[in-house]
């Protein structure tokens, strides 16, 4: 921030303000975010005094491509370097900060993309750096130029005078032609860590002396999707619209406008129970509190991926979905509620619904469609739509153990009236010990009563292992041979690690002694295609449910 003194009657002063992401552009390599691996090898190169040519800097905006190319071209002619920084104090420095030099080029490939634009460039070419040892070319979105422009500068970019060096940067590298990829030195810029600019953006603010709750910086961050840049320019609106000094994560929600977290657990749960109404009201809530319905489609879409991670990641999902591990808890509590088919389902349908809200004219009803949409149940016949219905029987199963586990259901046996009591009151008898059968002693006897208790709490997992044939026993690891043409059904379902854990326990409890269980696939003999998997499927679900409650719909073929 910067006084300006205005000459006038009052010889009042004039605040200039500066926007945070020019007055934090990292003047050292010691300052620029998230691209250690880029930065070590460029401060080597320029210690070691081997320059290259040309240079190519890639990734997806507010990455810090631009500023990279400047800081190497104050680096490369500093006068006083130190360790690879320049020293920000020298000629040469003062003179490229200042942009009063003609020894840093930059051009704007997006507004200059003619082969005129690049050969005007080109023409200074011949000429020494004024200051400095190298004369710098930056050319910015140079995917943007021309065939003719990208063919002029391609003979420059071969055999160029040892004191000019060429950086370039795309956000499209795939754009460029294969020859000048391959006469560059290319480096890719990631996507810079939350963590990284909520701390950057705390140092920002503790300079103006403002404070933010920490939901509110993740926020921004979130928003900013790894550019710097991008959460800086939102930063600047949150700091404009702070009151007393402080940012709260409500006025920075109203500023981005998105939904809550809370907003969004319980949208997911009105989904999960296929509430049509609920699902309705609360989108009508969202709109009339002036929410943007694109955005959240894409809140929707992110909040699907962090079900499906935990889902995917059975620990320490917090440090790949970049939340506390008070929140990864909350997520595999929803998870539960949803097989993993219908999660990827739904992500699709959001993604494609986020997409197509661009083209629509009124944005509302693509929202209300998609949401509708999620809580249909897939009525398909084909292998997927089978499994994620048995994946939602299975879901539903979890949440009653997980209740019984915890109390929140109980079980309650009818029990005959007793007989009126006699005159003379009878003494009360002692409890009765249960009686606990003896465990067999052969295989398949083991395997025989483990079907047994499967008849009664899994009927689905016990219509599978029926079906199939029982090999016995190598060592104290019990064997389902299971036909190739199965391969995508039954095999792919009893060979997730926990359905071969909750079996094997089964069979270790029964046998009285550890026991393992392995599902073994037969050879390919042939595959009998799709009417078999379909077949086998059905036929699944009638031994699992009885056939008098399925209903097969034989009229469409998938």
């Amino acid at each position: 921030m910067e006084r300006v003194c205005a000459l006038s009657g009052f010889g009042r002063w004039i605040m200039a303000y500066q926007a945070l992401y020019r007055k934090w552009r990292p003047q050292t390599f010691e300052q620029v975010l998230g691209q250690t691996a880029t930065v070590k090898t460029l401060r080597r190169q320029i210690e070691a005094g081997r320059i290259a040519h040309a240079y190519l800097f890639c990734g997806c905006r507010g990455t810090g491509k631009t500023t990279m190319a400047k800081l190497m071209s104050r680096a490369i002619n500093c006068m006083n370097p130190s360790q690879g920084d320049p020293c920000g104090e020298c000629e040469a420095c003062r003179a490229i900060m200042n942009e009063t030099t003609m020894d840093v080029l930059e051009m704007d490939a997006a507004s200059n993309s003619r082969v005129e634009d690049v050969r005007e460039l080109l023409e200074q070419v011949r000429y020494p750096a004024q200051i400095g040892r190298y004369k710098v070319y930056i050319i910015d979105e140079v995917h943007m130029l021309s065939n003719s422009a990208c063919n002029a500068l391609l003979k420059t970019l071969e055999e160029p005078p040892a004191h000019v060096v060429f950086i370039l940067a795309t956000t499209e590298p795939q754009k460029l032609p294969a020859t000048i990829l391959s006469r560059v030195q290319r480096y890719d810029f990631g996507r810079i860590p939350s963590s990284l600019m909520v701390e950057r953006m705390r140092e920002a603010l503790a300079d103006m002396n403002i404070e933010a709750e920490d939901e509110a910086l993740r926020m921004v961050a979130r928003a900013a999707e790894g550019a710097m840049r991008d959460a800086f320019s939102i930063l600047d609106m949150c700091v404009a619209g702070a009151e007393d000094g402080r940012i709260t994560a409500a006025q920075t929600r109203d500023m981005l406008g998105s939904s809550d977290r809370e907003f969004l657990f319980d949208f997911f749960r009105l989904l999960a129970v296929r509430d049509e109404c609920g699902v309705m009201r609360k989108i009508d809530d969202l709109m009339r509190s002036g929410r943007e319905p694109q955005v959240f489609l894409r809140e929707l879409s992110a909040h699907s991926r962090c079900l499906l991670t935990v889902k995917a990641v059975a620990q320490d999902a917090a440090s790949i979905l970049d939340v506390t591990e008070e929140d990864e808890a909350r997520y595999r509590e929803q998870a539960e509620q949803f097989s993993q088919m219908r999660l990827l389902r739904m992500l699709d349908l959001f993604m494609k619904a986020e997409g197509d809200l661009r083209f629509a004219s009124t944005p509302r009803i693509g929202l209300e469609s998609a949401a509708l949409h999620a809580c249909e149940q897939n009525t398909s016949e084909d292998a997927s739509a089978l499994l994620e219905r048995i994946g939602e029987l299975e879901a539903k199963l979890k949440v009653m153990e997980n209740d019984l586990a915890s109390g929140k259901l109980a079980v309650v046996q009818q029990v005959e009236a007793a007989p009126k009591a006699a005159k003379t009151e009878a003494k009360p008898a002692a409890p009765a010990k249960p009686v606990i059968p003896a465990a067999p002693k052969d295989e398949q006897g083991v395997w025989n009563a483990l079907l047994d208790n499967l008849k009664k709490n899994d009927p689905p997992t016990f219509a599978i292992l029926k079906k199939e044939r029982f090999i016995g026993a190598k060592g104290n690891v019990y064997q389902l041979l299971i036909p190739f043409n199965k391969k995508e059904f039954s095999y792919a379902r009893l060979s997730k690690q926990q359905h071969k854990e909750r079996i094997g326990a089964l069979l270790s409890e029964i046998a009285g002694k550890p026991t393992l269980f392995e599902p073994i696939l037969e050879p390919d003999v042939g595959d009998k295609g799709m009417d078999a998997v379909r077949a086998d499927a059905q036929q699944s679900l009638i031994e699992a449910f009885g056939r008098e409650t399925v209903q097969i719909d034989e009229g469409k073929k998938a």
